[in-house]
């Protein structure tokens, strides 16, 4: 479950810096079938130390609408990630979360759970940095732009980018650990500051229009299910689909603190129909995948955490 770009401050930094070593698919490029097992992977096991076979893992892939073959593909591809360790038992191949992926993986619950809640503090300073990377090191300074975008940046300038959230320390880290030294780093308000807004460095009406086809289609499906009970296939497909296709969202949209934002931006709208929706599915779509887990996987039977969305 994530694909969060901007983690709320203040983790343990060595943690942080192993999971960086991880290449978890992106949302919106890459293969769809890696995104919804590991988001279907990380809502019930993400903290689960123990094997799942791969048995039980296609399984249940099945019920998202994908094949034996595809899921086995996406099973291999995410071990070759290093998201998945694999293991096996006899001809049967087994899988769980690299102790690097669970660490991304518990950011990821951080940022998703508080994410369009409008709840995180906004101090009313910005970060700002500004680097240089030589052309040689053109896959180093891909993968820093790719960090900055993570941690909630911006390119104001090619390379000036802006968060309006206090990440210095994370992006300090990122910096040392891809060997970027041309750097620096600084905290400041917008006040005082002459020339071109910080808050230009988005397009806001681009992040605005990523929230329409999650609207239109999960809205109407929030009103249908008000009160009602779907069989627990239906919620299990369903619930790994809703959040699967909002996970994807913290990568184009920092998380812009409210008091930026206009007061009907559609983010909290899609955030209020995520939570209508996705908690209701909760049991009944649990009690799914404990049942294939009992068929398939004795020893996982009982081990579940579905995630919970904070309201």
């Amino acid at each position: 479950m994530t694909s969060e770009p901007h983690p709320i401050p203040g983790g343990p930094a060595e943690p942080r810096v192993a999971a960086e070593e991880v290449n978890f698919p992106r949302p919106s490029k890459g293969s769809a079938t890696q995104h919804l097992v590991v988001t279907m992977l990380a809502d019930y096991w993400r903290d689960y130390t123990g094997w799942l076979p791969s048995r039980l893992i296609v399984s249940l892939a099945a019920a998202l609408g994908l094949s034996s073959s595809a899921a086995s593909t996406a099973l291999s591809r995410l071990a070759g990630r290093a998201v998945l360790e694999q293991s096996s038992a006899g001809r049967a191949s087994r899988y769980r979360f690299t102790p690097e992926a669970r660490a991304r993986l518990e950011i990821g619950v951080r940022q998703i759970s508080g994410f369009g809640s409008g709840e995180r503090p906004w101090d009313g300073m910005w970060t700002v940095v500004a680097f240089s990377v030589p052309e040689r090191s053109r896959e180093v300074r891909e993968l820093l732009r790719s960090r900055l975008k993570w941690l909630g940046f911006a390119p104001l300038y090619g390379a000036v980018w802006v968060s309006a959230w206090d990440t210095a320390d994370d992006l300090e880290d990122s910096c040392r650990h891809l060997g970027v030294e041309n750097y620096v780093i600084f905290r400041t308000a917008a006040e005082g500051l002459r020339g071109r807004p910080l808050l230009e460095a988005w397009d806001l009406d681009e992040v605005r229009r990523q929230y329409t086809h999650f609207i239109n289609a999960y809205r109407q499906k929030t009103d249908a299910l008000a009160g009602e009970r779907l069989p627990g296939e239906e919620a299990f497909r369903l619930r790994t689909e809703v959040m699967d296709a909002w996970r994807a969202f913290p990568w184009e949209d920092p998380g812009l603190p409210p008091e930026l934002l206009p007061h009907d931006f559609p983010l909290f709208e899609a955030r209020r129909i995520l939570v209508a929706l996705y908690n209701p599915l909760l049991e009944d779509a649990r009690s799914y995948a404990e049942e294939a887990a009992e068929r398939l996987a004795p020893e996982a039977a009982g081990h579940s955490r579905p995630f919970v969305l904070e309201g």
